[in-house]
């Protein structure tokens, strides 16, 4: 295997995207108004500072970290192409986003820019890949499913972690 086709690719592609989002959050939340389209609304739920978020980024780096170490370990390239197919499938979420709040979403520039390395990685993983379609179609369900549960999870709990935070530092 190639080290442009390395299971380590997909958590550094993701913190990259993440960045973006973690450096735009806030102040894009900040200038929002009431009067916002619900897509914005919705778009990174309540949470509004950078600290709360990056609580969320860090949770789901842990998650990519172990999906890579365990695809290392085993040379499981159907668990790693399905997991960069969930990955793929958020950065067209972003770049679809854009038009419905009619205006920027923090991660789309990095969804543009990443989303044709991820279409030439997918297609260079699935030719790899000998697990075969029923095989494979089970794990993208799985994997969507984790990513969307645990991506829902994650905007729940950044809330909390929020308010935690700033009861922390209001506290003696």
């Amino acid at each position: 295997m190639s080290i442009f086709l390395s299971f380590w690719i997909l958590p550094i592609v993701f913190i990259l995207h993440d960045f973006e989002e973690i450096i735009m959050v806030p102040a894009w939340k900040q200038r929002e108004s009431p009067n916002t389209n619900i897509v914005k609304r919705r778009a990174f739920g309540a949470t509004t500072d950078g600290p709360a978020l990056c609580s969320g980024v860090a949770e789901e780096m842990v998650l990519l970290v172990i999906v890579s170490a365990v695809c290392e370990l085993t040379g499981d390239t159907t668990l790693y192409l399905a997991s960069c197919v969930a990955y793929t499938f958020h950065l067209v979420v972003h770049i679809f986003a854009c038009p419905l709040a009619h205006g920027y979403i923090p991660g789309v520039i990095t969804a543009l820019i990443e989303m044709p390395f991820m279409v030439w990685f997918i297609i260079s993983y699935w030719r790899i890949d000998r697990s075969g379609l029923p095989a494979y179609l089970i794990w993208q369900v799985a994997a969507l499913l984790v990513f969307v549960i645990n991506l829902k999870l994650i905007h729940t709990l950044m809330p909390k972690i929020q308010d935690f935070l700033r009861d922390y530092a209001q506290s003696e």
